[in-house]
């Protein structure tokens, strides 16, 4: 029996002596979602929030159309006796433990097989997983993750997962989560801009753009580039590989957005967050979402042309004045392309770019989309972008 083999045996064994302890499911009371939400505070909620504010916050993200229409909360107890199925009527919030929580959240996404077929289905991304105290170092976290992919890859047209670690690069990558490039170029918003863009005018004088805002025509507007993402996919730089791609929506947008919403709200400013990001033409956008608590504008989705660095300079100092709007230290975006790179905008602006130690980009194809190459080759992730981060 080789090691591998010999590992793999041992940890069934344990998922089994674990599964008759334990039981693995999706919470559906508001009741028992709020007390892991109370269990998490102190790592997640506080010092930004008040516990009630954290609550508003949450049930503000529970009730969006996107949370809505496929994210599950799922939770692990203790089961009344080995074997025994738990009953979610009988848990009493604050009494029973929620040994761990998490939630997935639901992305349209694309994969593309070596075959170059395209198959559009879903991609199931995992949030922050929070373990109680007393539980923590029995390897019940990785027993949770395990059952909950096995539960996602049964959905229907389930394509994947990722989620974003911040416990180092190995951890999730040994779960299935594999770890993919994080790269990311900051820009510090207290670099020089010039006078005319230094205003609280997001869009620079004599600049033909659009502000996007949370609207019909924004999401019209990301389904037709989720379209060129498509074309993308299907040409022959992809022949013989596999490659998968989450995609954003509106809805998805909506769910960042509306956090920086209800900071600002909660910092006390007078104007709150109203556009999303800037068009230039199809081949030239940011989408933005303002993240106070890390006092960063995070561009989640962008197209930046390789062969226009006035277009990318255009791009990035409107995100600039935006943040700056919002008192925020600094402009990131993840994945950057090399037009971040061409001399034509690092003569006009200050960028680092660096690799990130926290929210590593991690990804799971489901094994009944793997094809199983020889060359051992992870699926190219296409959109490795911030939209997707949950």
């Amino acid at each position: 029996m080789s090691a591998t083999t010999a590992t793999t045996t041992q940890r069934n064994a344990q998922d089994e002596a674990l599964h008759a302890r334990f039981q693995v499911f999706g919470l559906t009371r508001e009741e028992l979602k709020m007390q892991c939400k109370r269990d998490d505070f102190e790592m997640w909620g506080q010092p930004a929030l008040t516990q009630e504010q954290y609550q508003e916050k949450e049930i503000l993200q529970r009730n969006t159309p996107f949370s809505k229409a496929g994210t599950i909360f799922w939770a692990m107890v203790a089961r009344p006796a080995p074997g025994v199925a738990v009953d979610e009527a009988a848990i009493i919030p604050g009494e029973t433990p929620i040994v761990c929580h998490c939630e997935s959240h639901r992305f349209d996404a694309m994969l593309r097989k070596r075959s170059g077929e395209i198959v559009h289905g879903f991609s199931h991304n995992i949030g922050s997983v929070f373990t109680l105290p007393a539980f923590r170092r029995q390897g019940l976290a990785a027993f949770f993750l395990r059952q909950i992919a096995t539960e996602l890859a049964r959905l229907p047209q389930a394509l994947g997962s990722t989620l974003y670690s911040d416990i180092g690069p190995t951890y999730y990558d040994r779960l299935g989560w594999r770890l993919y490039p994080s790269e990311v170029a900051v820009l510090d918003t207290k670099q020089s801009l010039p006078d005319s863009e230094a205003s609280d005018n997001v869009l620079p004088p004599g600049v033909n753009g659009t502000l996007l805002q949370l609207d019909d025509a924004f999401d019209a507007f990301l389904a037709a580039d989720n379209k060129r993402v498509r074309v993308e996919m299907e040409s022959s730089k992809y022949d013989g590989l596999e490659a998968y791609a989450p995609l954003p929506t509106r809805a998805s947008i909506e769910w960042q957005f509306g956090l920086g919403v209800l900071y600002a709200r909660v910092r006390g400013f007078q104007t709150l967050p109203r556009h999303c990001g800037l068009k230039l033409r199809d081949d030239a956008f940011v989408v933005w979402c303002h993240n106070l608590k890390e006092s960063t504008l995070y561009i989640v989705r962008a197209r930046f042309p390789d062969d226009d660095p006035a277009a990318t300079t255009t791009l990035l100092r409107a995100a600039l004045a935006e943040a700056r709007r919002f008192k925020l230290a600094r402009v990131k975006v993840w994945a950057p392309t090399a037009a971040l790179h061409a001399t034509g905008v690092t003569q006009q602006l200050e960028i680092t770019h660096t690799c990130r130690d926290s929210s590593l980009s991690s990804l799971m194809v489901f094994p009944q989309h793997l094809t199983g190459g020889t060359d051992g080759a992870l699926p190219v992730w296409l959109l490795n972008e911030k939209f997707a981060w949950v």
